[in-house]
């Protein structure tokens, strides 16, 4: 039977444990809860013979330095263990982070330099990127809320169903697929404020336009992704229409 770690508790880590499971995969799942803590040296020597790794950290910030910090270090400590371990290493990372013009973006910055360490570290690696999920539109409207007030930056997007990421992730790592890199996104280019005015509740939704080049970068499609992405999962409308009320 394959055993993959997912490293992870997050909606990411929930979505590829529960694809997965589905596939009849053995899973670990590994997080800061269990006494993993990626930002200091760890192994996988404990948890008996694994197949692959699934790097599925998180942290909300936008400082850079903290964001940096954090996924360099998440990075760098899974991508030693698993190359101790001589299990392969697959990061789930966002498509277009590592434009220029997201660089004054704490959280792009940070995922930038993750996948920097990642290329660059010693584990047999696997890259995925996707594109902003469905599921952030309800997200921003819980993490941006001032009061009664969500605030819904300008940004143009191509949106994913983090359940349709989570079933490539399952198909690589039961050898489904085969990849070294891979794009993903959605069927159709929307914006984040669409996305949210969809929504059955949202509240006192109001644009917020983000300054600076990084602000610009997030309305002018920089996070569009290139015409090589894989087009996977459904349309937002589509998904919104099967998600439970």
């Amino acid at each position: 039977m394959t055993r993959v770690a997912i490293v992870g508790r997050g909606r990411l880590g929930s979505a590829v444990r529960d694809a997965l499971v589905d596939r009849d995969v053995e899973v670990v799942q590994l997080s800061r809860a269990d006494g993993f803590d990626v930002t200091r040296p760890i192994s996988f020597e404990a948890h008996g013979p694994l197949d692959l790794v699934v790097e599925a950290t998180d942290v909300f910030t936008n400082d850079a330095r903290k964001a940096t910090a954090f996924f360099e270090a998440s990075t760098r400590h899974i991508g030693a263990a698993a190359a101790a371990a001589g299990i392969g290493h697959l990061l789930v990372s966002i498509v277009g982070c590592t434009a220029p013009a997201l660089a004054s973006n704490g959280y792009y910055a940070g995922k930038a330099a993750q996948e920097r360490a990642f290329l660059t570290g010693p584990s047999k690696t696997t890259l995925l990127r996707t594109t902003l999920w469905f599921e952030f539109a309800r997200q921003n409207t819980e993490r941006l809320r001032v009061g009664p007030v969500a605030l819904v930056p300008s940004m143009r997007v191509k949106p994913v169903a983090l359940d349709a990421v989570a079933e490539v992730v399952a198909q690589r790592c039961t050898g489904l697929r085969t990849f070294d890199e891979l794009d993903v996104s959605g069927p159709g280019v929307t914006t984040l404020w669409e996305m949210t005015k969809a929504l059955p509740s949202h509240g006192l939704a109001v644009p917020l336009l983000v300054p600076g080049a990084g602000g610009r970068a997030l309305r002018d499609g920089t996070l569009l992704p290139s015409t090589t992405a894989e087009i996977v999962g459904p349309t937002f409308e589509s998904w919104l229409a099967a998600a439970p009320r």
